[in-house]
């Protein structure tokens, strides 16, 4: 059909431009995203101490030294207990240069013998507060087998959620979302379609956005200033102090500069009210002040602090920034122009249309970068199936993408159903060349009444609206919650059990930390030189047997080192010692009793491994490399890495990372199919 516009209602070459620099922008936005969207191994735990956790040292150091990888440490309250149970550190000392190292200067204690036992809690730089403990001791003395097990277990990462926080933190995603979204759509969607409709209607929308950007102003303010005082009693109860403490740090400047620049948004949304200044001025203002938040929250992310600053910050940033462009723009949509175009005259419905097709365009860019960056996310955080189906954050994660899903299925029968059915004399390009030979399963055959259709698209819409503000305060959980990689890589150490026959009796043989082996190998795999819990049990017909005889261990190592221990006898009848295995590589042990008067003796193959899960020349050749890199950095802290080494991706991160990049190729092309359509439309 002709269009009958004239010269002065066609679209100015300016306005063209504004549209090419969008898609060159959206562009180069995805480029960004499939160079950072790579595998990245940190993540926010206690990574390495000295000494090392269950170490024996010949006498008491002068400080103990945490390095933590991830997380930048704010503040770090640290105690060391001797063995009688007395405090005997000073003042934790953060390194100036390396803020993921704590140093913890030892006072003048006695240099007794026996297990010391480090307790820690830090605030991080994403502003959360983890804790754990781990021991060393000093002196030959053997290690007591239930204090061994006590000092791992109590090492479990919390996966509480503060709910103020996590409240706080959604409602300023919500507010910061409206701040991008509202004011793009309202310029770019809406205000070049409704600049040629004269009387009320117009008006009308305009105080509709902008009252909609008051209260999103309003929440920004109000939920910053909350997130901060949530945050600050980290340090103590809340109070002057506290806060004034709270604000010296790097989390607490970045809160001031969020309420700032809140109070600034307000100021100016509330300066086009009393007409100080244009609407078009205040929009610019909102959309601006709406990416400083984002880039405020970016910046003090799980992803800039755990993982890597630049990269994630800027994939949070364009996480961010991808759903203001889709929510708050939706949100214009379903609250401001529907609800004018369900009074208007039926002859201004297509102006609806024009809005929807314009708007088409901004949230195929806003769905493109929220799902690709979330996928990078994901395979960041949620790199395992464990982690994805297993903890808090993972079962949070999957709900978000199940309600992303549904929103975007309504807001494919918005665009391509109930749009062509609102002006169905009128082609509307894409949409007809993607449909021309389908079926909608009957919502093709829905009449075409205007008001009726109308009706369903304002439905639907503030449904798929419904739906997206519940994904948002999914996310202010999932920025306040552990990571699953956290908590996976946080969780307490494997236990090794192998049951061998000697009749009539079962010998049970368990191994205290162990590696985790695959189902069926008759091998225990330990960390080299860390205090094993060796447990013995005779079992006859499920109950503990006495042994008549001690009860022996021989270990014997293919490089030649061998010890010999006696088991000590314990409460619930088994047998135990706590030993290291001071050499990678190859071990036999032997184990050696007589239950109930019969002699038995049984040999157990173990392999030992350092901490990155290699051998004894494979360690050492890594230990070489460390230090030769150390060097290259200027790093001084030999033996400590904060594990940025590369770790091979897993099944699941790899399909994250496939989903990024197909997201954002299927992403780019329907956006320069939308956005050339609209190009030719307005060109007609």
């Amino acid at each position: 059909m002709q269009s009958n516009r004239s010269p002065a209602n066609r679209p100015s070459p300016t306005r063209q431009s504004a549209l090419i620099s969008l898609l060159l922008v959206f562009l180069v936005t995805t480029l960004a995203i499939g160079f950072v969207a790579t595998p990245v191994a940190a993540h926010a735990y206690l990574s390495d101490t000295d000494p090392v956790n269950g170490e024996q040292v010949d006498t008491l150091p002068e400080e103990v030294t945490l390095y933590f990888s991830g997380d930048g440490v704010v503040t770090a309250d640290i105690s060391i207990e001797d063995p009688d149970g007395e405090v005997i550190s000073e003042e934790p000392e953060i390194d100036p240069v390396d803020s993921q190292v704590v140093r913890v200067p030892i006072g003048d204690a006695e240099d007794q013998d026996g297990m010391y036992t480090v307790s820690w809690e830090v605030l991080a730089e994403d502003g959360h507060t983890t804790a754990g403990s781990f021991f060393f001791a000093v002196g030959d003395e053997p290690l007591d087998r239930d204090t061994v097990r006590e000092a791992y277990d109590s090492d479990d990462e919390d996966e509480s959620i503060p709910p103020f926080e996590a409240g706080s933190k959604a409602l300023l995603i919500i507010g910061v979302v409206g701040l991008i979204g509202i004011p793009s759509t309202a310029a770019f969607a809406a205000g070049p379609v409704f600049s040629r409709m004269d009387g009320p209607s117009r008006e009308t929308i305009d105080q509709r956005a902008l009252r909609l950007l008051t209260g999103v102003a309003m929440l920004t303010v109000v939920s910053a200033v909350v997130l901060g005082l949530t945050r600050s009693t980290a340090l103590g109860s809340l109070g002057v102090g506290t806060v004034s403490a709270f604000v010296e740090t790097p989390l607490g400047a970045v809160w001031l500069a969020q309420v700032a620049l809140s109070v600034l948004l307000v100021a100016s949304v509330a300066s086009v009210k009393l007409g100080l200044i244009g609407r078009l001025a205040g929009y610019v203002g909102a959309l601006l002040g709406g990416l400083g938040m984002a880039g405020t929250i970016a910046w003090t992310s799980h992803s800039a602090t755990a993982i890597d600053r630049l990269s994630g910050t800027v994939i949070d940033f364009v996480h961010i920034v991808g759903a203001g462009l889709w929510i708050g723009g939706l949100a214009v949509l379903a609250f401001a122009v529907v609800p004018v175009v369900k009074t208007a005259r039926r002859s201004d419905r297509h102006l609806l249309a024009g809005v929807i097709r314009r708007f088409s365009i901004l949230a195929l860019i806003g769905v493109t970068l929220v799902v690709s960056s979330g996928f990078t996310l994901a395979s960041w955080h949620a790199p395992t199936g464990d982690g994805l189906f297993g903890t808090v954050y993972g079962f949070t994660l999957v709900t978000k993408l199940v309600l992303v899903a549904g929103a975007l299925m309504l807001g494919g029968v918005t665009r391509f159903v109930l749009l062509k059915r609102l002006i169905p004399e009128q082609s509307i390009g894409l949409t007809e060349r993607l449909h021309a030979a389908s079926t909608d399963g009957g919502l093709d055959r829905l009449p075409g009444d205007g008001p009726r259709i109308v009706s369903w698209i304002s439905h639907s819409m503030r449904l798929e609206v419904g739906l997206l503000v519940a994904v948002l305060l999914l996310s202010g959980v999932l920025t306040s919650a552990p990571t699953a990689a956290v908590v996976t890589a946080a969780e307490g150490p494997s236990e090794a059990i192998i049951e061998y026959e000697h009749d009539p009796v079962t010998m049970e043989i368990v191994a205290f930390p162990a590696v985790e082996r695959e189902s069926g190998d008759d091998r225990f795999v330990l960390n080299v030189d860390e205090p094993v819990v060796f447990e013995v049990t005779f079992l006859k017909d499920g109950s503990p047997v006495e042994s008549d005889r001690t009860v022996r261990l021989l270990a014997h190592a293919a490089e030649g080192t061998q010890f010999e221990v006696e088991l000590e006898a314990t409460d619930d009848g088994s047998y135990a010692t706590v030993q290291p295995l001071a050499v990678a590589g190859e071990w036999e042990l032997r184990v050696t009793g007589e239950p109930g008067g019969s002699y038995v003796s049984q040999w157990v193959d173990v392999t030992t491994i350092d901490s990155g899960g290699v051998g004894d020349e494979e360690a050492q050749d890594q230990r070489e490399g460390d230090d030769e890199q150390d060097e290259i950095e200027g790093h001084d802290h030999a033996g400590h890495h904060h594990g940025h080494g590369d770790v091979p991706a897993s099944p699941l991160q790899a399909l994250f990372q496939f989903g990024a990049i197909a997201t954002l190729v299927l992403g780019v092309l329907a956006v320069t199919i939308e956005f050339f359509e609209l190009l030719e439309r307005d060109s007609s």
